[in-house]
């Protein structure tokens, strides 16, 4: 599977609906399909949607469905499983979000779309805005963090090899 990475702005119709660029054809696997699952973020403190392929969401739920039975996976099965919802694309492209989806993200017409490796996210430019003008990043640590992944990344290619 190859990352997503990048941002692109766009704007959201009256009907809810957002055109998918083309770049995005081949990360969410939609040569054949024309499907795409989205998903509220399972994070609380900011609000934001996930685009997935259904190959990724479904490899996401096999993740899940191996947590252990707790609250946690309970929070999971409510708030974000159960939220999720399969979109197919219209003859032009675009993916239309339902109300619920988009009254919970606070999208408004400008929306941002930001590769995030594993998955799409989908904010509202607004939103986004108030988020990263909150962030305070110790960068030094953000390096330490790397570097370990670094090192562990490595020790796993070997591993393979």
């Amino acid at each position: 599977m190859q990352p997503f990475f990048g941002r692109k702005e766009y704007r959201i119709d009256s009907k809810g609906r957002i055109s998918l660029s083309s770049d995005y054809f081949s990360l969410l696997e939609l040569q054949d399909k024309n499907t795409v699952v989205v998903a509220q973020n399972s994070n609380e403190s900011h609000r934001f949607l996930e685009v997935f392929s259904q190959n990724q969401w479904n490899e996401q739920l096999k993740v899940i469905d191996c947590m252990e039975d707790d609250e946690d996976k309970e929070w999971l099965m409510y708030n974000y499983v159960g939220t999720a919802i399969s979109v197919e694309l219209d003859t032009q492209n675009r993916i239309r979000l339902p109300k619920s989806l988009i009254d919970y993200a606070k999208i408004g017409q400008d929306v941002v779309f930001i590769g995030a490796i594993k998955t799409l996210r989908i904010w509202s430019k607004s939103e986004l805005a108030d988020f990263e003008s909150s962030q305070k990043h110790d960068r030094e640590s953000i390096r330490t963090k790397m570097n370990a992944a670094r090192k562990l990344y490595s020790s796993e290619k070997s591993g393979e090899k």
